[in-house]
């Protein structure tokens, strides 16, 4: 959530087995590629995605989860 914009750009990246990335480089990816204000502010590495019966992807546990995240983050800063 944003008190600006409502809600700030986040993504949840699902790596490959045997896979690293680090936040870095998926900024340094994004840059030059996506217009400035669609860069994800936060980003998250996530085990598995949480989906649905069918096989879609459930995007309220995922804004959940960074809800949680972020006040963990504050909380520690």
């Amino acid at each position: 959530p944003s008190e600006h914009y409502g809600e700030e750009v986040a993504v949840f990246i699902e790596l490959h087995d045997g896979e690293n990335m680090t936040v870095d480089e998926v900024k340094d990816f994004c840059t030059n590629k996506i217009s400035r204000f669609k860069i994800p502010k936060h980003i998250f590495f996530v085990d598995e995605y949480p989906l649905t019966a069918s096989g879609k992807i459930q995007k309220f546990v995922l804004r959940d989860m960074a809800k949680i995240q972020l006040q963990k983050e504050s909380i520690c800063s």
